[in-house]
């Protein structure tokens, strides 16, 4: 059975997480004429077709006010972020109890639920009609993704971490 438009568009969008466009572009076209073109599998051969023509259309045209306006966004969403973690660990010495009590649990709360915020529902709307992939969380996407690829030449992190992690 082939793939489904919407399942397509989900892989395109993973796929877009971990390379870029561009080089997803080249990867599903060859992907293609090298693997679809030769294969016996019709259900494989339509999927990569699919995929391939989702890559091959022209990506969307890109708007200089809304390339801006996504800027602007992860600026202030980075200076939320930082204004609230400096709040987090300096308002115990320069307020009262019963004021930096309720502000540092509801930085908690927001800094560690799985809630999407705001500013990242924005984000990904504008990102969207930019024709770029959706980011999951803005934490994840802007410091701990970059963080973990410029740290990952240094430290070696076994394979079967994860498993263990799941296990215990």
């Amino acid at each position: 059975m082939p793939t489904s438009n919407h399942e397509a568009q989900a892989i395109v969008e993973i796929i877009d997480q971990y390379i870029r466009p561009s080089k997803a572009r080249e990867l599903m076209a060859r992907l293609d004429e090298e693997v679809g073109d030769k294969t016996e599998n019709s259900s494989l051969k339509i999927s990569l077709q699919m995929l391939n023509g989702l890559y091959s259309s022209a990506p969307p045209k890109r708007s200089f006010y809304k390339e801006a306006a996504l800027a602007l966004i992860v600026i202030a969403h980075m200076l939320v972020i930082i204004i609230n973690a400096t709040a987090f660990f300096v308002l115990p010495f320069s307020a009262p109890l019963w004021v930096w009590m309720p502000i540092d649990s509801f930085i908690l709360t927001v800094f560690f639920t799985r809630q999407i915020c705001p500013l990242t529902r924005l984000e990904n709307t504008i990102r969207t009609s930019l024709g770029m992939s959706r980011i999951g969380g803005f934490i994840g996407h802007y410091i701990v993704r970059p963080t973990k690829r410029l740290l990952e030449p240094y430290i070696k992190i076994p394979a079967n971490t994860t498993e263990c992690v799941k296990k215990c």
